[in-house]
């Protein structure tokens, strides 16, 4: 008579076996994949939040050299800026004090998102290669034409940009937003001229 042997296990795996494993694959891919997904979040917030940051203090360093050598400021500047009567201004006109052999004006502001710079001039129509002040009047007491040497944006992503000062100090404060990235920068400057 044959004896029968028992069960043999041919070396495969259970059910279970392989259930369990593919759960702690998968549980490893979401885990590592997740992972990835935050530092990648972390790695664009703080790629955002420099972007704006370089932005923001290359164009404020620029407005500050421009505004310490101007000739002249021509906004009229409220001394605060917690004063709702007298809010500050959102633009600046001054007089340019690189040049002066012909009197220039440069004025920053908002274009959107954009600040922008002119650079402009004004003059008579008798004489349009001479500049004059901004609010020169000729001998009829018309006022100067203006012409716009040339205008360009040098900064992007503000929400706000304001000035006020007084007894020569200029205070400057930006708020710069891009993506969900916020930016709040001031800074202050004395007028050389």
């Amino acid at each position: 008579m044959k004896k029968i042997l028992p069960f043999k296990k041919n070396g495969g795996f259970t059910l279970l076996e392989i259930s369990v494993a593919i759960s702690i694959f998968v549980l490893s891919i979401i885990l590592a994949s997740s992972l990835y997904i935050i530092a990648q979040r972390l790695y664009n917030q703080s790629s955002g939040r420099a972007e704006l940051s370089q932005n923001a203090r290359v164009i404020l360093d620029r407005i500050s050299r421009e505004l310490r050598q101007a000739a002249a400021i021509t906004t009229s500047l409220p001394p605060t800026n917690t004063d709702p009567i007298n809010p500050p201004a959102e633009e600046i006109f001054f007089q340019d004090g690189h040049n002066y052999n012909q009197i220039t004006y440069i004025r920053y502001y908002l274009n959107g998102a954009n600040l922008a710079r002119r650079h402009k001039a004004y003059y008579f129509n008798n004489e349009p290669d001479t500049y004059v002040a901004w609010n020169s009047v000729d001998k009829n007491g018309d006022a100067p034409a203006e012409k716009i040497l040339s205008e360009s944006v040098v900064g992007e992503y503000f929400n706000s940009l304001t000035f006020w000062g007084s007894g020569g100090k200029i205070n400057i404060t930006a708020n710069l937003n891009k993506n969900q990235n916020n930016l709040k920068i001031e800074t202050s400057v004395y007028k050389r001229n």
